[in-house]
């Protein structure tokens, strides 16, 4: 029994356990969630205003944008959207932490507060990962595939980047680590480029015509090559595709009888060239000047943005900064594309033909040139510097995974991807709040935000 003395004690140190339980709550709980859902709420909402700001701008439409706005505002809203399942992910994550840190600590389970707080992190993101996700997905789904899937596979690909960068740092040869973002972002590029061209429903709408956009490739000759691919154009044989290129070649002022397939083997060069020029170099580097003159219209104003909010430098040198940073960029994406073109031209005319000369015509056109092409457009990367080779690295990375995935929205797909989802972003939580660092990127930038470490006592 407790004894008159013992009961203000005993009653100051509940009403001291309570208050620190609503601090938690408080402080632990809810600041974190909001701040994730604000987090998720501006990433949703920000890409879709600005982009509508600007269709506006262009057409010169005013009336509808105020109503679409607010549209996409209240939409955002909603308790099954983004914002909420980001909100309620790290509100459970917060919740379960500090009671597996407990129990774990009681029952002297690992020795060292950093482990246990590995530990009860991992598992209690992976347990409010499963609990939250399926809901998210659920709602999402139904309004496009990739909407669920291009956020596990981020999550996925960075879970393994961070998992991988942590244990192997020390083991792997300087050079390797020195050159792994860029072999990183050429193993993406080559199934991603490889699927624009041939299987373009393997990757997000919105990601497939960014690069046909950036391209600049007459979507009538892309056409062509899927025809020659699927055999529903054979070189050398009658068939109902035969002449598909005659309005290609007329289009372009030439005659429509240069672009049948029996007559002329294969497709010539120069019509892959959009009739330009017939050398390839000169080809490659028109490719080179589109690409850079359609990047710098999206980097510079957008570098300038960001260099007009650093404060305490000279205006001189926020110009310089941006025209450096964004000229170095659109000589990247330009590169990206004269490579990719130029390596086509020199496996299916140039160069493969003449080394192996017993490969069928058609074998170069239907796979060889386009994988040369989607291999070597990687390589445009050395071009940019190495924290800006990081990034291009980890953003590609999901999309390259993803074309070999899957995208059937089956019960057994979802399912597997909800699996995927809650364990990668239990490892990411899970050395995020052990060490900010080891997440790399402005992922893991994004995650030190809203996460922090804390010591159970």
């Amino acid at each position: 029994m407790v004894s008159h003395s013992q009961r203000p004690a005993v009653g100051q140190l509940r009403r001291s356990q309570w208050q620190a339980a609503a601090k938690y709550l408080v402080d632990g709980v809810a600041k974190p969630s909001f701040k994730a859902f604000l987090y998720a709420y501006l990433y949703l909402i920000l890409p879709k205003v600005i982009g509508r700001l600007i269709s506006a701008i262009r057409r010169k439409k005013f009336d509808a944008f105020l109503p679409r706005i607010k549209k996409t505002l209240i939409k955002a809203l909603h308790p099954k959207r983004f914002p909420a399942f980001a909100a309620s992910l790290v509100a459970g994550i917060n919740i379960l932490e500090p009671i597996f840190y407990k129990v774990l600590k009681r029952r002297n389970v690992l020795k060292t507060p950093a482990s246990r707080l590995f530990l009860s992190t991992l598992v209690s993101a992976l347990i409010s990962a499963a609990c939250t996700f399926p809901l998210y997905q659920d709602h999402v789904v139904g309004l496009g595939r990739h909407n669920s899937l291009d956020l596990t596979l981020l999550i996925a690909t960075r879970a393994i980047d961070t998992v991988f960068s942590a244990s192997l740092a020390t083991v792997t040869p300087e050079g390797l680590v020195k050159y792994g973002d860029a072999l990183l972002f050429i193993a993406s590029c080559t199934p991603i480029m490889f699927c624009w061209f041939f299987y373009p429903e393997r990757l997000p709408p919105s990601y497939g015509k960014w690069i046909t956009a950036a391209a600049n490739m007459d979507p009538d000759f892309i056409e062509a090559l899927r025809l020659v691919r699927n055999k529903d154009l054979v070189y050398g044989e009658h068939g109902p595709y035969e002449d598909f290129l005659g309005p290609y070649f007329e289009k372009y002022g030439q005659d429509p009888k240069r672009g049948n397939t029996v007559l002329h083997q294969p497709v010539e060069c120069e019509a892959v060239h959009a009739f330009v020029s017939k050398s390839c170099e000169v080809h490659a580097l028109w490719r080179f000047w589109r690409g850079f003159k359609f990047a710098i219209t999206v980097y510079l104003p957008l570098n300038l943005l960001m260099q007009s909010f650093k404060s305490n430098t000279k205006f001189s040198e926020k110009l310089w900064r941006a025209l450096k940073s964004s000229t170095r960029s659109s000589c990247f994406l330009g590169a990206f594309i004269g490579f990719y073109w130029y390596a086509v031209c020199l496996a299916r005319t140039r160069l493969f033909p003449k080394l192996f000369p017993n490969v069928p015509k058609v074998r170069f056109d239907d796979t060889i040139a386009p994988a040369a092409g989607a291999l070597m457009c990687g390589f445009s990367a050395f071009i940019e510097t190495p924290q800006r080779r990081k990034e291009l690295a980890l953003f590609v990375a999901p999309r390259g995974v993803g074309t070999l995935v899957p995208t059937e929205p089956s019960t057994r797909n979802l399912r597997i991807e909800s699996i995927v989802f809650s364990i990668g972003l239990a490892v990411l939580v899970a050395y995020s709040r052990n060490k900010s660092s080891s997440v790399r990127g402005i992922f893991g930038k994004g995650l030190k935000q809203v996460f922090h470490i804390q010591s159970y006592n």
